[in-house]
């Protein structure tokens, strides 16, 4: 379903690797999942939004055993429950066949088999990789990732620009009496088609004139409206500052043109970055690695030593396609599902996750 996406060896990550066959479960800790509190502890700690069900594997080696073993001597990330009679968990980030991020739950439990291991991610594993009962699955631990440069990109991740997309389309095509959803907008900033090839109907009269007509206009309108909606968000200034701190070399790659790194400037981080490259300085947009390549290059690094930070799986296969580490966040266009199944190396509900997955070295 998702063959274009190949696992990848990282350098420098020590990472506990072990495999079993996948058994059928007895449905429990599927419904331990879709408790609300368990959801919202996944989504918010590892940027997970669990598909209902889990992956049961169950460990059939030594060496295997004595990984998870060793993984379990962590303390993994805690999630407990509202009230005394419910029991917690503890979560471990884990990549499933080295691309699909995902978790495993083992929940406070006493007399929980120490050879099962519980796998939840976003979306259907099994259906991603076509696994029946019987077929090994190979997991491995998610450490932090070792950088020397952050990469951004700025719409959905370092500004908060939905809104501003929506309300540019809808005056755009007021007198054209089209409804304008934010489905429409999601798709088009998660896919390559324009926006009005998504929003505009496919029986809509001399439609190509419209859309060039839509496409100038929404230009016209996007610099007033996105200086009057777009807000950088709350938690980009001391994740930068940090990181910056730590030693990073900033960069930002974007899509759009310059005008889009006015509310990064309005709010002061625009001098902290060492390389900026934007849409109109590129021939080949994402998912082509081309502009993420040449912010590597002005920041004097190799692509392996950067993380891009994005909120499309656009972002996610440049990365990958660029060499660098990929971080998927969720404060934009992409959900959970569709960032999962682009293959990141994390998944994070917010920028201010960012400091927990990444580290910067020398």
């Amino acid at each position: 379903m998702y063959s274009a996406v190949t696992p990848r060896v990282v350098k420098g990550l020590r990472r506990s690797c072990f495999s079993g066959p996948v058994v059928t479960g007895r449905g429990e800790a599927a419904g331990f999942t879709r408790l609300e509190w368990v959801r919202a502890g996944l989504l918010r700690e590892l940027g997970i939004d669990p598909y209902p069900g889990t992956l049961n594997l169950l460990l059939d080696t030594d060496a295997d055993r004595a990984r998870w073993a060793a993984l379990q001597a962590r303390p993994g990330v805690r999630i407990d429950p509202p009230d005394a009679e419910s029991c917690g968990a503890r979560l471990y980030p884990v990549r499933v066949e080295g691309i699909i991020p995902a978790a495993i739950v083992l929940p406070d439990v006493p007399g929980y088999p120490a050879p099962q291991v519980e796998i939840v991610a976003a979306l259907s594993v099994r259906e991603m990789f076509g696994i029946a009962d019987g077929d090994r699955v190979a997991v491995e631990a998610s450490e932090p990732v070792e950088v020397r440069a952050v990469i951004f990109d700025v719409d959905g991740t370092l500004v908060d620009s939905l809104t501003a997309f929506r309300i540019v389309a809808e005056r755009a095509a007021a007198p054209y009496g089209v409804s304008i959803t934010d489905a429409a907008v999601r798709e088009a900033l998660n896919t390559t088609r324009s926006f009005w090839d998504v929003a505009l109907p496919g029986d809509h009269a001399d439609r190509a004139a419209a859309i060039d007509a839509l496409t100038r206009k929404a230009a016209r309108l996007w610099p007033a409206v996105l200086s009057e909606y777009g807000r950088v968000f709350p938690d980009a200034g001391h994740v930068l500052r940090t990181l910056r701190d730590r030693g990073a070399r900033l960069g930002i790659v974007t899509g759009s043109r310059r005008r889009s790194l006015e509310a990064i400037r309005d709010a002061g981080w625009l001098d902290v970055f060492d390389a900026v490259v934007t849409g109109e300085q590129v021939q080949r947009r994402k998912p082509d690695p081309e502009g993420l390549l040449a912010c590597a290059a002005a920041l004097r690094i190799d692509p392996c030593d950067a993380v891009y930070v994005g909120d499309t799986p656009l972002d996610i296969r440049a990365a990958r396609a660029a060499g660098m580490f990929a971080v998927g966040v969720l404060t934009g266009a992409g959900d959970a599902p569709l960032l999962s199944a682009s293959g990141p190396d994390r998944l994070i509900a917010s920028l201010a996750r960012l400091l927990e997955v990444v580290t910067v070295g020398s």
